[in-house]
């Protein structure tokens, strides 16, 4: 790599450094998937070999370590928003305050210094970007998510590119069509920008650049430090398709990432919509297939397409619009953003994903990330307690099953505790006690297994081990996903000793929104139930919502915040039977229920319905219900529902069913601070 080159895009590239994050899917994952039978491989000697040595040769190319780290980071201008606009006819004549010009035609009005735009606002640029480039860079401001469509000139011939644009004060850069293979645009004519939801919006284009950037690789990027060599494949979405430990001690192993196909690799991917109308479901394997970005491409191996990457010293920031799996060639309405950074004695990746399709999307479990590893390592570990870090016993795991064979599926999903924040997870070799560790905070459940397991160290072999954190989250357009993870290496124990020392790095708090919680109460949780009050994060465990309703805290309220997703019949269930001792509903004449509705709700009165099932009744049945009025003021009220005089109220306490509103509208809210069965 030429050191010059690097620290001159460097001083022209430098800038504020942010934190991006977000799921990675494969050929083999998914939870819907179904795949051909699969049978263990034959017995090899892989996990029976003694520690080898490893020849650390490389023909990777790579910068020298520097102590001077910087981040690669997203591309941040400052930029004088200030416009000048003259009318000529039905256009303007524009004159920003970096020396740009433009005539902008296709608007609605003009006023305040910017142009109320919806459909077919067109920048007309004229002669003054006429040299060669491949990398584009637009300075804007915008209240409303965008699309834009550029066209430029290459060989004589007229192209467009389209991109996408997030609302605000911002720097957009984009590279090229025809980037990797050194293709470069000779001018740049016009641009047109319409709204994403076909809504009017403010909108004022203040800045556009044009340069002739480095292409960095025409496959694989690299970068190094003392530890590790990470290869991030360009020509795949810059998905990591490359992980080498320097200080490894395994003979014959170089790679730990197994990068058999578009789907392996460690990425991201996630899971949209899904027979709802807007969109035409993919094909997979035979099986019908929702929307769903993967970072490396399809599952006919067409490339996801790289948006933009700037290098920093050890350190990479990639942009790329990933594919939809189960299509053939259709890039997705979507951008994947990622930063990777090589530390000490771990790899960080920042990741980002933010959709654009405008679509109605589901809850479905989203992958944070997918990640593919050597068959070699074919045990699994992870921590299942509910005391993190306190080196407490391990769960580990060599006998795992395909996890998307729907026989193993449950064999292969190990859902956390919620006091658990110990969240990582391994794939190792227990002979030479050597594997690479995954740490996502946050995260709900890991989906781990074995596909074809052979125990090869080859990184293009077929089989493979994977692991997907999850959370189950509802995909909303134009709303950022952001998380970060770790990777490391070694023996089991000291992979557990970096995670431990590091592992307040990331919060991961934003995975929380528009998500349902697929946690286990922790070991020993069994509590008197009579007495329900949601003061504590963990106690909405007893709150298990439908997919129209979302369960979530309030740290402001200190209570339970039930959210409606879609109106229709919403309400969330209480399991009484875990209660301990068993409740008699003989005992208890009144139900409690501590509320407050925001008077920001649709409406001012609701009536809600509680569902009781007793004695023999465990679900909710017709005519075994009481209802209240329920009121959205802004205030704290106590519902008192009396229940004695029921003749179903007999028997144990098994279920109460909680339809919290009756006529409703999305994003209606209650706060709820207790429920009480009381004399």
């Amino acid at each position: 790599m030429n050191v010059k080159r690097i620290l001159s895009l460097l001083a022209l590239c430098l800038c504020l450094v942010m934190t991006l994050q977000f799921i990675a899917c494969n050929g083999d994952t998914g939870e819907e998937q179904t795949t051909p039978e699969q049978t263990e491989g034959p017995n090899t000697d892989a996990e029976t070999q003694e520690p080898g040595t490893t020849d650390n040769t490389t023909d990777v190319q790579t910068e020298p370590a520097s102590p001077d780290f910087t981040v690669a980071a997203k591309p941040s201008i400052s930029f004088d928003k200030t416009v000048q606009a003259t009318e000529n006819g039905s256009a303007y004549d524009v004159t920003t305050a970096s020396g740009l010009t433009y005539s902008a035609s296709g608007h609605k009005s003009f006023a305040d210094g910017s142009f109320t735009v919806n459909k077919g606002f067109t920048v007309a640029l004229g002669d003054q970007f006429s040299d060669s480039f491949n990398r584009l860079t637009l300075c804007y401001v915008s209240d409303a998510p965008m699309e834009c469509t550029v066209t430029y000139e290459r060989n004589g011939r007229t192209l467009e590119d389209l991109f996408y644009l997030e609302a605000g004060t911002q720097t957009f850069c984009a590279l090229t069509k025809g980037y990797l293979d050194g293709m470069k645009a000779s001018k740049l004519t016009s641009i047109t920008f319409e709204t994403c939801e076909e809504i009017d919006a403010k909108f004022v284009l203040c800045d556009v650049k044009t340069e002739e950037y480095e292409v960095y690789a025409d496959e694989v990027y690299y970068i190094e430090n003392e530890s590790y060599v990470l290869g991030v494949r360009l020509s795949w979405g810059g998905g990591i398709c490359y992980l080498r430990d320097l200080k490894n001690r395994i003979g014959g192993i170089e790679n730990l990432i197994n990068q058999a196909d578009t789907g392996r690799l460690v990425q991201q991917s996630y899971y949209g919509t899904h027979g709802n109308g807007e969109y035409q479901d993919g094909d997979y394997n035979g099986v019908r297939w929702p929307y769903n970005p993967v970072q490396g491409g399809d599952v006919h191996g067409n490339p996801s397409r790289i948006i933009d990457i700037v290098v920093g010293t050890h350190s990479l920031y990639v942009k790329a619009q990933p594919q939809d799996w189960g299509h053939d060639g259709e890039l997705t309405i979507s951008y994947m953003e990622n930063i990777y950074m090589l530390e000490e004695d771990h790899v960080r990746v920042d990741n980002r994903f933010v959709d654009f399709s405008g679509w109605e999307h589901r809850y479905a479990n989203q992958e944070l990330p997918a990640f593919y590893t050597l068959s070699f390592l074919g045990e699994f570990t992870y921590y299942a307690g509910s005391k993190p870090w306190q080196d407490e016993p391990l769960t580990s795991r060599k006998d795992l099953n395909f996890w998307g064979d729907a026989a193993y599926h449950d064999d292969c999903t190990f859902k956390l505790r919620y006091s658990n924040t110990e969240t990582w997870c391994a794939w190792s070799n227990r002979y030479v006690d050597y594997g690479i560790g995954l740490f996502v905070p946050g995260v709900d459940v890991f989906l781990a297994g074995r596909h074809a397991y052979n125990g090869s160290k080859d990184a293009y072999n077929g089989a493979t081990n994977y692991v997907a954190p999850l959370c189950t989250i509802k995909l909303e357009s134009f709303e950022p996903i952001e998380y970060s993870y770790m990777m490391t290496t070694g023996s089991i124990e000291e992979i557990r000793s970096v995670f431990k020392a590091n592992k307040d790095f990331a919060t991961n708090e934003t995975l929380h929104h528009n998500y349902i919680s697929d946690r286990l109460e922790d070991e020993g949780a069994a509590i008197k139930m009579d007495m329900l009050q949601f003061a504590e994060k963990s106690s909405t465990l007893k709150l298990t919502p439908t997919s129209n309703t979302t369960v979530g805290f309030s740290d402001e309220q200190k209570a339970a915040l039930l959210t409606i997703v879609a109106a229709s019949d919403p309400h969330v269930t209480i399991d009484y039977t875990k209660s301990d001792p068993t409740l008699k509903a003989e005992d208890y004449s009144v139900i409690k229920i501590t509320y407050m509705i925001p008077t920001t709700n649709s409406r001012k009165y609701y009536t809600a319905e509680l569902f009781l099932s007793t004695g023999t009744s465990m679900g909710a049945e017709g005519g075994k219900s009481v209802r209240t009025e329920v009121v959205a003021d802004g205030e704290y009220h106590t519902a008192e529902i009396k229940v004695s005089s029921l003749n179903f109220w007999s028997g144990n306490v098994n279920a109460i069913r909680f339809d919290y509103f009756d006529a409703c509208a999305e994003g209606d809210v209650m706060y709820v601070q207790s429920i009480e069965l009381s004399n």
